[in-house]
């Protein structure tokens, strides 16, 4: 009869989606899932997943970022929508997060954004959100797949019978950066200098109109897409572009958002760059200190650095560990009751105030705390020392279990032995691209170094297709 558990983990794993990646569909714009004949099809899908669902024709809300393939595709998106009887309710170009939030506030039954986030240009993404503007329901991820594994996905409508498809551009920024004026409005950030990148993406249209409104004072970076210079050496990738604007014009903080507008990188008034971890540490004693952090505890990836967790347990906190990905964070935050998550990216999550990542929520509620303790913010988010953690990607041909390599368990045994409770090995693949990624986190630099390459060096020689390979310091302590 075999193992029980066994089938168990066979069935889990067969049920997980293979078109859907831990943020929605992603590749290379125009190619694979991502043509525009592909996508046509994947409206009609949808179509036919909602009026299964509930009975009746669904109505979706559809926003794109500024990437050159965006418009091309929400083209071919709404017509497979409306072809398969959904009405479309087209928001234009609009950050992600003001996807999930319009959802909500137009009553819609699901919002689609064609984003591809921080990648650059030439690739693109389909994400979806619920009506409640949180994740797509994994199961309806695999029912999409089964019904584009037919000959004929959705079945198309005629006549009277097709979906509507109605223009809302000016309305959904309205009422998107209405709402944030109107929520911030209280907080003591009126007269703050501010730098911001908006890495020639879709917070283009948002992000000057809520601190226009706030009576907030910027200068803007990269704020002229042309469909090509989305991410391109700006944002929040390269967050050194506003700590050098925030230094030459003195300003009080720089904000680098994502082309998509779901994460920020901040930078205090003396130019330093503080991450998703430091955010995270800001927030939580912060709300802490007044009773209002839920458990005493924050959700973080396998990413987040160690210097967090040893300075959040120093403050009674505990620091919870997810996957990587902001979908594995959102789960564990409601298994723990949790009010604070976030990735090292800058992804971070407050559910009291948005279903899903917002980078301008999120800078402005570090605005409001920095307001509310009348404290630079170098002072508020430099409150801890950093672990030296290295990131080394590798490019493979196949993904096998990393561990169940010899070569590579026994390097990593090793660097755990020698690094102890002091360091930290994380091994894993991207989501959206062929690559392994090894990060490890020391006590200093060279063990860190030292450990990451041999352990790289494993990893490429077992799996390696000899394309790239690349280093970055997440931290460099």
């Amino acid at each position: 009869m075999g193992d029980p558990a066994a089938k168990k983990a066979r069935d889990m794993k067969k049920a997980q989606p293979k078109l859907f990646g831990t943020d929605g569909i992603r590749g290379l714009a125009n190619a694979g899932p991502l043509s525009a004949g592909q996508v046509l099809k994947l409206g009609e899908a949808t179509a036919a997943l909602l009026a299964r669902h509930l009975h009746r024709r669904g109505r979706v809300g559809l926003g794109w970022d500024t990437r050159i393939s965006s418009g091309m595709l929400a083209a071919s998106l709404t017509a497979g929508l409306s072809s398969g009887g959904a009405d479309v309710v087209s928001f234009g170009v609009i950050p992600t997060p003001a996807v999930s939030h319009l959802t909500r506030h137009f009553g819609l039954d699901t919002g689609i954004v064609i984003s591809a986030s921080h990648n650059p240009a030439l690739d693109n993404g389909i994400k979806y959100f619920s009506a409640e503007g949180g994740k797509f329901p994994e199961a309806w991820e695999l029912g999409l797949e089964k019904i584009l594994e037919r000959a004929a996905p959705g079945g198309v409508k005629t006549g009277v019978h097709v979906g509507r498809v109605e223009t809302v551009a000016a309305q959904a920024v309205a009422a998107y950066t209405a709402d944030w004026v109107r929520h911030f409005k209280p907080a003591r950030i009126a007269g703050l200098r501010l730098v911001a990148d908006l890495a020639n993406g879709a917070t283009c249209r948002t992000v000057p109109l809520v601190f226009s409104g706030l009576g907030v004072k910027a200068r803007y970076l990269s704020d002229q897409p042309d469909g090509l210079n989305i991410n391109d050496r700006c944002g929040s990738l390269h967050p050194e572009k506003a700590a050098a604007a925030v230094r030459k014009h003195q300003a009080d903080v720089g904000l680098a958002f994502d082309g998509d507008g779901d994460r920020v990188m901040l930078t205090d008034e003396r130019g330093n760059v503080i991450n998703g971890d430091r955010i995270l540490g800001l927030l939580a004693t912060h709300y802490a200190r007044r009773g209002k952090l839920a458990g005493k505890c924050v959700v973080a990836t396998v990413m987040s650095n160690l210097g967090l967790e040893v300075y959040l347990k120093s403050r009674g906190i505990r620091l919870l560990r997810a996957a990587v990905g902001d979908k594995y964070v959102a789960r564990m935050m409601r298994q723990h009751k949790a009010i604070l998550g976030g990735e090292q990216s800058g992804h971070i999550l407050l559910p009291a105030l948005s279903p899903t990542g917002d980078g301008l929520v999120t800078a402005l509620e570090v605005l409001r705390v920095v307001g509310a303790e009348d404290r630079e913010l170098s002072e508020l988010a430099g409150t801890w020392q950093d672990f030296p953690q290295v990131l080394i990607n590798v490019s493979v041909s196949k993904r096998p279990d990393l561990l169940s390599l010899p070569k590579v368990k026994q390097e990593v045994a090793a660097a755990q032995r020698e690094l102890k409770d002091r360091g930290r090995v994380n091994l894993r693949y991207s989501g959206t691209e062929p690559l392994a990624r090894i990060m490890v986190e020391a006590e200093n630099r060279d063990a860190a170094l030292s450990w990451g390459e041999r352990i790289a060096d494993a990893v490429d020689d077992t799996l390696g297709d000899g394309k790239r390979r690349t280093l970055t310091w997440l931290t460099c302590a």
